[in-house]
């Protein structure tokens, strides 16, 4: 009988390690929900994943966004401030919709707190570093994006 409800234990505490979401899977989970919100043109979705997703501190913090075009004689750089609000990380949705709404995830690699995931097509890729907390939720509190054009 000891070993029954030893073992009855044993396979509890088994299950319920294997039921444990890690938090390489939970971040990889996170990445491509943000690129399924990403090619939606649905503003409430964005809004939703922002609020669930990202840290306080993220939403409130400013972002920058800055495009550089260039050839081989020439380059320029124009450089765009963000609200730092949930409604400036909802329009920062609209732009990656814009820019990204029809590409494939082509790659994602965690490392340790931080994951960068790899979205491509023939005509833009872009490459997405996400930092998330180190604790669960495992929210996101950083955010980093490249974009190059014509490189496929």
């Amino acid at each position: 009988m000891e070993k029954i409800i030893t073992l009855a234990l044993f396979g509890f505490m088994v299950f319920g390690v294997m039921a444990q979401e890690t938090k390489q899977q939970a971040m990889e989970k996170c990445a491509k929900e943000m690129h399924h919100v990403i090619c939606l043109s649905d503003k409430d979705a964005w809004r939703k994943f922002i609020k669930e997703n990202y840290t306080q501190a993220l939403i409130d913090k400013p972002m920058r966004a800055q495009v550089s075009k260039g050839d081989n004689t020439s380059t320029t750089s124009e450089k765009k401030d963000i609200d730092s609000n949930l409604d400036g990380k909802i329009n920062m949705f609209q732009r990656l919709h814009d820019d990204f709404g029809s590409n494939k995830i082509t790659s994602i690699k965690p490392n340790g707190d931080k994951l960068e995931i790899v979205l491509g097509s023939a005509d833009l890729s872009g490459t997405f570093n996400l930092k998330f907390t180190a604790t669960k939720p495992y929210l996101i509190e950083d955010v980093r994006i490249q974009a190059e054009a014509g490189n496929r």
